[in-house]
């Protein structure tokens, strides 16, 4: 009786310790206090519905991001001091002029000393002389050192494309998506010199016919000098943007982020599921943004097919412009290194040489395999399992091609010849068939001599695709111009060699998980 007693009695205290547990942490949540934005929008004008829609989708998600919103039309009306209690300042197309002295000083601070974050859209890269406001000069040093010089008035729609996907702010976000019926700004200089660029708009993507245009023409970037985790946003005019799934998962992306939120994105009914989902396996797709022209323009068209690979139950495709932030440690979880283009420079040598050595896949198509007298690279010689660059055609034009072998599984789909897409194609001295760890694929036909309208290559082996035995690795010679990917036999091949190396993993066939 007594034991059943004492049993009881346990019983009731742990009921009433967990109870008080359990209110515990309900009392913590329901009382966090809600973190204070304050958001500058600017209010009629062309700019009217995307400020209105922003202030709308922002209300709507208060309890979802546990905020508190602070609405102000005039800078002016910002008390001093007042900064310093809010965790995010959100400019909404408010501009960066009209701001009172006292209200400019504290946003210096603000931002210098790292007191919150900030996250700034289209308008506030206004900067210049205006309304007879002069230039703010610590705003424009902000945002890249940038002067305001001039924009597409007939707002026109253009793809961005992703130069940092592992940031906070671009997480889940795809590597290319497009902005609609947008205004395009340009500046005196790039930001790129001054800030770390997240994504550019790809000015031949532009819907109409325009010669404003920067070139080098970054739309999202942070100031990584300033201790305030900030992002700038260059687009922000239609009210559309809050219809398109990538704008709004980089809003959202960007709040948490500056509101040192490391909470993940949840997903909601409605939400592409896409955006988040679990891959297979990674791959890691590397290109130089400012490289010739062809070569841009088939390193685009090659990520947008390779991208297109990842639909459905696919695998993740991450795309940097450069390796400089891929130690080995980072690399070594990517299956497959595609190379653009592109090849390691400098210090990314050596990670890109033990993550080969240590059973690493790699296609690489083009340049990536360029080398001359002045690369001082001899690892690059042996792994390719080739000379130096020796010849090429030119201009670029058609070529007849021939399978080495139709026994190998990169090949064994293909025809035994046919006619490859308008390329500049590369000859090397020695031939990679003189390397008994070399295996030829396919080669330019010997029918095609002599090969060239300027540049004429006139005899001579030419290898345009093999495999160095000793690794897990593609050479594709092909990758100049925008016809890459116009003939389904060649973009067979492409896939065909992409699958044999991520096949051929150490830690397993991905395609068979």
């Amino acid at each position: 009786m007594v034991r059943r007693f004492v049993l009881c009695l346990f019983s009731a205290v742990l009921m009433c310790f967990s109870t008080t547990l359990c209110l515990a942490k309900t009392d913590k949540k329901s009382t966090s206090e809600p973190r204070k934005v304050l958001v500058l929008a600017e209010r009629g004008g062309l700019h009217e519905g995307f400020t209105a829609a922003g202030l709308q989708w922002l209300e709507s998600q208060k309890e979802r991001f546990n905020i508190e919103l602070t609405v102000l039309n005039s800078a002016k009306e910002i008390g001093k001091g007042e900064l310093q209690e809010y965790q995010l300042v959100l400019q909404l197309n408010y501009p960066p002029y009209a701001w009172s002295k006292a209200a400019q000083k504290d946003m210096q601070s603000y931002i210098d000393k790292g007191i919150g974050g900030y996250i700034g859209f289209h308008h506030a890269s206004l900067l210049g002389e205006f309304d007879g406001y002069p230039m703010w000069e610590w705003f424009s040093d902000f945002l890249g050192k940038i002067r305001y010089q001039n924009y597409i008035a007939d707002k026109c729609d253009a793809t961005v494309w992703l130069e940092d996907q592992q940031h906070p702010v671009t997480k889940g976000v795809p590597h290319s998506f497009v902005i609609k019926e947008d205004e395009w700004y340009t500046y005196d200089i790039s930001p790129r010199q001054n800030a770390h660029v997240l994504a550019n708009a790809d000015e031949n993507s532009y819907s109409i016919q325009t010669n404003i245009k920067m070139g080098d023409h970054p739309v999202i970037w942070t100031n990584t000098a300033k201790k305030a985790r900030n992002v700038y946003f260059q687009f922000g005019h239609s009210k559309s943007l809050y219809e398109n799934p990538a704008f709004i998962r980089l809003f959202e992306n960007a709040i948490r982020w500056t509101l040192n939120d490391d909470e993940p994105v949840q997903e909601e009914e409605g939400y592409p599921a896409n955006y988040a989902r679990a891959p297979r396996f990674r791959a890691l797709v590397h290109y130089e943004p400012h490289a010739e022209e062809a070569h841009v323009q088939f390193d685009k068209q090659a990520i947008e097919f390779f991208h297109k690979l990842t639909y459905g139950e696919g695998w993740l495709m991450d795309v940097t412009t450069s390796l400089a932030d891929y130690p080995y440690e980072k690399l070594k979880d990517y299956s497959i290194i595609i190379s653009l283009n592109a090849a390691p420079s400098g210090k990314q040598r050596e990670a890109f040489e033990q993550y080969m050595e240590n059973g690493g896949g790699w296609i690489g198509f083009h340049a990536s395999a360029y080398n001359d007298r002045n690369t001082h690279w001899p690892w690059f010689n042996k792994f390719l399992g080739c000379g130096a660059f020796y010849c090429n055609n030119w201009p670029p034009q058609p070529a007849l091609v021939e399978c080495d072998t139709q026994e190998h599984p990169v090949t064994c789909s293909l025809p035994q010849s046919f006619v490859a897409p308008a390329s500049e194609f590369y000859q090397w001295n020695p031939s990679p068939r003189k390397n008994p760890d070399v295996e030829v694929l396919v080669s330019i036909s010997p029918k095609m001599y002599p090969f060239g309208l300027k540049d004429v290559v006139k005899f001579g082996d030419f290898p345009i695709v093999w495999t160095n035995k000793k690794y897990r690795m593609v050479y594709l010679n092909m990758g100049h111009g925008d016809e890459g990917f116009i003939d389904a036999t060649q973009n067979l091949l492409f896939v065909n060699a992409f699958r044999w190396v991520v096949s051929r993993d150490p830690k397993g066939d991905p395609f068979e998980k």
